[in-house]
């Protein structure tokens, strides 16, 4: 008996090791980067489902933090929106004051974006619309930590190797859900603490998956 034991132990000590040698040999299965970034500006070069999604969330995220920086925001949609869109988009009522460096006459203000939530709406291989649901966040010595949130529906289209804005509307704000609850104290919320607690930090690009 003793030997027989001796014999199915080593027997399953060799199929382990000749498995766990299996797992550490099969390459990982490497995923497109459904994004390309071009001067620090997320591009859209995966014409899929995912594809699409992760480019409406980078595009919405990198136009609305570049708000407070008229040369940033103009490169910006130079790079993300088709150019018969480019100049109606730069005359929208936020783009224009920071072309006219309004925001910019507020002492030490600051401003990110964040991406809260997507959804795919319609998909083929030439278009594309997305719903986003963003916010943006600014603060400074005068301006106490103020969200703005906004649905978007971004219909993007397939060009050159690149997904293209070709429109970005908004939904009213009565259509627009805002969280009305925030975690924290009232020192959480002022803007010394914004400044201090996110000192030398920057949002992401999303990536997405590939599909």
């Amino acid at each position: 008996m003793r030997t027989r034991f001796v014999l199915a132990l080593g027997a399953v000590v060799v199929t382990a090791g000749a498995l766990a040698f299996g797992y550490e040999t099969v390459p990982a299965t490497t995923r497109p980067n459904a994004i390309r970034l071009e001067h620090g500006v997320p591009v859209g070069v995966l014409d899929t489902r995912a594809g699409a999604v992760a480019a409406a969330d980078n595009y919405v995220a990198t136009e609305d933090d570049s708000l407070l920086s008229p040369s940033q925001i103009r490169g910006v949609v130079d790079t993300e929106w088709a150019p018969q869109e480019r100049a109606v988009e730069l005359a929208q009522p936020f783009l224009a004051a920071a072309l006219a460096g309004e925001p910019a006459t507020l002492d030490g203000l600051k401003l990110t974006a964040a991406i809260a939530a997507d959804k795919l709406e319609a998909y083929s291989p030439q278009t594309a619309q997305v719903r986003v649901w963003s916010e943006i966040t600014v603060w400074s010595s005068a301006v106490a930590p103020t969200q703005r949130w906004t649905l978007d529906t971004v219909t993007l289209a397939w060009e050159s190797g690149r997904w293209l804005v070709t429109s970005r509307l908004a939904a009213p704000d009565s259509a627009t859900p805002v969280p009305a609850w925030t975690s924290g104290h009232i020192q959480d919320r002022v803007s010394a603490t914004f400044d201090a607690r996110l000192a030398d930090m920057s949002a992401p690009y999303y990536s997405g998956g590939a599909q």
